[in-house]
Formats: structure tokens, sequence, C-alpha cells
């Protein structure tokens, strides 16, 4: 009798030891929420950069040339993307001897039906300036545009060929909303900086 008294308790022990971590680490379900920014992580607040960087800058690439003294690799983890180039990977096509890339740079597409020819409003888009023709020189660094990103859209607007629009003074601070800041990289407006183009 005492023998069968050891197994069960032994067996007990070992059930305990599966069944206790399970009913631990179950997950836990939430009620499902109709906000889609409930989804939306919450990130530190970013550094204001208002007391950092000061303008007036004679062109926008002098604006982004004043964020790569502090953020160095900014712009080239930018250029490696498709955001940036608007073209995949080349890849193998059946039809095609070579490799071929795809992307809005070169294909047809349901936005603003090709680029070629319409640089002009279709690179308004782009996180870049100066995209005029097949020239653009997707190597320079200073191409990219920082504050496509990092401004609030309320005072930062895109204009022809990738260029801040015309006309535009960055010079109020703003503190952009919550929803907002869950989006963009940076909650500051530069102070007194005056973009020309």
């Amino acid at each position: 009798m005492k023998r069968k008294s050891y197994w069960i308790i032994g067996l007990i022990v070992v059930l305990a030891v599966i069944i206790v971590p399970i009913i631990f680490f179950w997950p836990r379900t939430q009620a499902a929420s109709r906000n889609p920014w409930d989804s939306v992580p919450t990130h530190a607040t970013h550094t204001d950069h208002k007391d950092i960087i000061s303008g007036p800058f004679d062109s926008p690439q002098a604006v982004t040339q004043a964020c790569l003294e502090c953020h160095e690799e900014s712009a080239s983890q930018v250029m490696h993307t498709t955001h940036w180039t608007w073209e995949s990977q080349p890849v193998d096509v059946a039809w095609r001897d070579e490799p071929v890339t795809i992307g809005k740079k070169n294909q047809i597409n349901n936005f603003c039906i090709g680029i070629q020819g319409n640089e002009q409003k279709c690179t308004s888009c782009h996180a870049g300036y100066g995209w005029e023709d097949a020239t653009f020189d997707f190597s320079e660094p200073t191409n990219v545009d920082c504050l496509a990103c990092h401004a609030d859209t309320a005072v930062y607007a895109k204009g022809d060929y990738g260029y801040p629009a015309e006309g535009l003074t960055l010079s109020l601070p703003h503190r952009a909303s919550a929803s907002r800041r869950a989006r963009t990289a940076a909650n500051a407006i530069l102070t007194a900086v005056a973009v020309t183009t």
C-alpha cells in the first residue's frame, strides 16, 4: 500500500510540474478594440531638435546635411529601401534575357500611372529632392528628404520634383498629437528654419 501512495504522489508532482507552467504562461486574450491606434506601439518621445538645429538653410539638401551630422547612417539606410529606389531587386522573368526590376520607377501603377514624362508631380511623393529626370542621383545622401517623414504634415509639404512646397517656411515649433507621434519619428519641427528651393 505504501508503494502505491508513493507512485500516486510522484504522479501528482509530475503533473503539477507540467500543468502549472502551462496555466501560468497560457496567453490571455484581450477584448478587441475598434480603435486602430490601440495596436500601434508607443515609443519614447524623441529629442526636440529646435534647440539643436537652426537655419536658415540655402537649400533643402542643407537641411539633410545638418541631419546627417548626428544621424550619419540614416540616409544610407533609406537609400537601400524600395521606398527610396521605387524599384525591386532584379528578378528573372521568362520573357526577358536579363533580370529586370519592377516598381513605381519603371512600371505602370494605379496611383500616378507612370513616372516617365510626369516627374514633376509623380516625384512630389518621393522621399528625396530633385528627381527631375532619369539623371537623378540615387547615390547622393543629401538628396534624401529627412523632413518627408520626420516633420509634421500640418507644417511641411512636398512640392514639384520632391522639393519642399513653394514658399514653405519651417519656423514654428510644433508638438505632434499622440496619434501623429506614433507614426512619425520626431515630434518637433525645427525652429527658425527657412527652406528655399
